[in-house]
């Protein structure tokens, strides 16, 4: 029997390779249940790495592929500028031939932040088509490349994309973000009425404040500016945003992960079109 046949269920997964990232976590939940792995990520420049990632030596979706094999399920890092259309392509075509199908796709990578939080007067028009881009257009291209191969290999699917409390609602400075992630949820919801004849469940987890360690444009600005270390304004940040969940706290990668995991689910079937907040009780609807 060969590797391929031996698979049951395969998993892409977009910015996967963060140390304290949602789409790390993702792909522990995924690996517990045996699921195999296609890790996705790009290659991020030294200067936008968390410092916990550089003292440990993490080696992004590298390191998420190794942790993954250690608990006992087949994982490909497979790196992408999510930019090119071509290069996503390209990707799924390199999933398809390493592992013979794709079953789950988490749509999670976005945009760094920071650039962004501008007036829309001052938005810079590159920035917005970044965002746009990245957050809306790249999981448009992943959705209809993995689509068509879920459709024409029959047997149903399943299609996740990790939105944003912003993408039910705006917030001042926020326009580029909250647009493309708008824009996700009209894109999940249109799929899913498209994709239900071939049994492809397609649907959105909106997290609140996360406690990740992804880097910010805006908090290296504040850092720079306080004269304090990155770490500590990140912090205060979190600080400052739990504040305003009930919970008192943002959520842990694992809490968003646990969410995508039972839409990823067989016990997730009749679920689509969907998009559920995982925010602490910060709002309703």
């Amino acid at each position: 029997m060969t590797m391929q046949e031996q698979v049951t269920r395969v998993a892409l997964i977009t910015g996967a390779g963060g140390r304290g990232g949602i789409g790390r976590a993702i792909a522990r939940a995924f690996a517990s249940e045996g699921i195999a792995l296609a890790l996705s990520d790009v290659r991020r420049e030294f200067d936008t790495l968390p410092l916990d990632e550089v003292t440990a030596n993490w080696c992004g979706i590298d390191s998420v592929a190794q942790e993954a094999r250690e608990a006992g399920v087949e994982a490909e890092p497979f790196y992408c500028d999510l930019n090119d259309a071509g290069a996503i392509d390209a990707m799924v075509e390199g999933v398809l031939a390493r592992f013979g199908r794709i079953d789950i796709l988490v749509n999670n990578a976005r945009a760094l932040m920071g650039k962004e939080q501008a007036p829309v007067t001052e938005l810079s028009r590159e920035v917005w088509a970044s965002f746009l881009s990245i957050n809306a257009t790249a999981p448009f291209v992943l959705v209809q490349t993995c689509a068509r191969h879920m459709v024409e290999r029959g047997g149903g699917g399943r299609i996740i994309s990790t939105g944003s409390d912003m993408s039910k609602r705006g917030r001042a400075m926020g326009a580029a973000y909250a647009a493309s992630k708008f824009a996700l949820l009209g894109l999940t919801q249109c799929a899913a009425m498209d994709l239900a004849p071939h049994g492809i469940t397609v649907n959105a987890v909106c997290p609140g404040p996360v406690r990740t360690n992804r880097f910010s444009y805006s908090e290296q600005a504040e850092a720079v500016s306080a004269g304090l270390a990155l770490d500590i304004v990140r912090e205060r940040s979190w600080d400052e945003k739990g504040a305003s969940i009930p919970f008192g706290r943002p959520a842990e990668p694992d809490e968003v992960a646990a969410m995508i995991a039972f839409l990823a689910s067989d016990k997730a079937g009749f679920i689509t079109g969907q998009a559920y907040n995982v925010n602490g009780g910060m709002f309703f609807h």
